[in-house]
């Protein structure tokens, strides 16, 4: 059985000038012989006919950063603030003082013996608060469990009478109430504490029955359906 083999042969090699989008780019090109007919192939990009180079400064970095220049008020009242019985204020007016003075965050963390994202920071923040920045912000508190439609969808169900949701009893018990705003999907879950609170703080009487059983246990109902 007869073989044929195919012989690729280097011609010669040259750049050739490619439009794409509008610009001119060089690529190395190798004409390569195969049988009667010559192929050129791209060997290697050479990059734009007419490079574009960036000119200007330098991009700042985070340990080139200074505080804005200060005014007459802000430099009486950090020259104050050193001087504070509260050690946040006195660090921050320091690291302020000390880059107005045109000293890096890392050469101000290492006189007054601080992290450098603290002097960092201790910088932006007074960029854009000015003094306020000195006190140091309160912490977020807890997002509250029950929003204000929460707390009123519930005291909608305990105006209503325990029978018109097919509870059988006449009055609401705190036990009773909580386990049918469970069931309802009102709430995915409620202390009974809480649950009196809300109703006491929306001006409405808990009504007692013979049959009330209340303690401020927070694991009553708990225990109390557990019998």
């Amino acid at each position: 059985m007869p073989i044929f083999i195919t012989m690729e042969v280097n011609i010669m090699s040259f750049i050739r000038i490619k439009e794409l989008d509008g610009r001119k780019y060089k690529f190395l090109v190798k004409g390569i012989r195969e049988g009667d007919k010559v192929k050129q192939k791209v060997v290697k990009y050479l990059g734009p006919v007419n490079p574009v180079y960036k000119s200007g400064t330098k991009r700042k970095t985070n340990a080139s950063i200074f505080v804005r220049e200060l005014n007459d008020k802000e430099e009486r009242e950090l020259k104050t603030a050193l001087h504070s019985s509260n050690a946040f204020t006195r660090d921050r007016a320091r690291i302020i003082l000390f880059s107005s003075e045109k000293m890096s965050p890392p050469e101000i963390s290492k006189k007054i013996n601080c992290c450098f994202t603290k002097t960092r920071q201790a910088i932006i923040n007074f960029n854009e608060e000015g003094i306020k920045s000195l006190n140091r912000r309160k912490a977020k508190g807890a997002v509250p469990k029950f929003t204000d439609m929460d707390k009123k969808i519930i005291i909608l169900h305990f105006s209503k009478s325990p029978r018109e949701f097919g509870v059988p009893i006449s009055a609401w018990t705190l036990p009773k109430f909580r386990e049918h705003l469970i069931k309802s999907k009102v709430v995915n879950s409620i202390s009974i504490e809480k649950l009196r609170q809300i109703i006491i703080a929306a001006g409405r009487k808990l009504r007692r029955s013979k049959r009330w059983q209340y303690s401020p246990d927070k694991n009553f109902g708990e225990k109390k359906e557990d019998h």
